[in-house]
């Protein structure tokens, strides 16, 4: 592909949300993302970009925006966030009035205000070092 077209990076997935406040709320309160921007920068917002960074440039992941959520949206897949503990994180979700159908130990899926899935994907834990293959050395 030419360097002149080729895409630059995924800059995020944008989502229309019934009450942006409640949703920046738990995005950001509730799963820990910061704001990298909001758009217009000025007055009321119409959408907010999120990241882990909070710099726009480096990592805007989830826009949310203020919009009419069509039925049938909410059912695209998942949006995929890596936590050092999925366990802990669906306990705080739920804790903060969202809870769950269940909480396992690794990966947990927990729903937004608006129905949104959101996997909380805990990677795997790495074996101990090994020359082999086998975990001796």
């Amino acid at each position: 592909m030419p360097e002149d077209v080729k895409p630059i990076r995924v800059a995020g997935l944008g989502i229309r949300v019934s009450d942006l406040e409640r949703s920046r709320k738990f995005y950001t309160e509730v799963l820990g993302l910061k704001v990298d921007a909001k758009v217009p920068a000025q007055g009321e917002p119409v959408e907010y970009l999120l990241g882990m960074t909070g710099d726009v440039r480096a990592d805007a992941l989830i826009v949310i925006r203020k919009g009419e959520i069509k039925p049938g949206a909410t059912e695209f897949g998942s949006i995929t966030i890596v936590v050092p503990n999925a366990r802990k994180m669906a306990e705080r979700v739920a804790a903060a009035g969202y809870p769950p159908v269940r909480i396992v130990d690794g990966t947990n899926f927990v729903k937004d205000p608006d129905g949104y899935t959101i996997e909380l994907y805990q990677r795997p834990a790495t074996p101990a070092f090994s020359v082999n293959g086998n975990g001796k050395r």
